[in-house]
């Protein structure tokens, strides 16, 4: 007989791969609109790469620099490039089976990040599209699903 507890691996394995699809699948859609037509709409790859080159780029300490952002702009500019690495750092340390006191840390990391990225669209006056929603159900769906993803499965 089958019991529900023999069936949780297999759908929080299931869970996990989804949303490690669903967060690929992301980076291939329309991430965000622009209603001034300034930026346009862009991918979420380009997305991702405009982030981390603003990131590196743009600089909170000069005013009358052309890559000047203000204080808190510049930093959700950080957290938000930072948000993909720190993501793939998590999927990882599931992927070894890395004890919960490694990677709990991590997911409450990630899901405190996220919201950076939102004032980051808010002050480029864009709007998330279909790539930045599959972005964020992908990561949210590999955070919450619950299993050690092991490798050899």
């Amino acid at each position: 007989m089958l019991s529900f507890m023999d069936l949780t691996v297999p759908i929080d394995r299931a869970v996990f791969r989804l949303g490690l699809c669903v967060y690929v699948l992301s980076f291939f859609l329309v991430a965000i609109g622009d209603a001034n037509k300034v930026v346009g709409r862009m991918p979420g790859y380009q997305c991702a790469y405009s982030v981390v080159y603003a990131a590196i780029t743009t600089t909170p300490f000069s005013p009358n620099s052309v890559d000047y952002a203000p204080p808190f702009i510049y930093f959700s500019i950080l957290v938000s490039a930072l948000i993909n690495p720190v993501f793939l750092a998590y999927v990882t340390l599931r992927f070894f089976k890395r004890t919960p006191q490694t990677t709990r840390p991590l997911k409450f990391v990630l899901l405190s990040m996220v919201p950076f990225s939102w004032v980051v669209l808010h002050n480029l006056e864009v709007y998330p599209r279909e790539g930045h929603i599959c972005w964020v159900v992908g990561i949210l769906l590999v955070l919450f699903s619950g299993s050690t993803q092991s490798s050899n499965s």
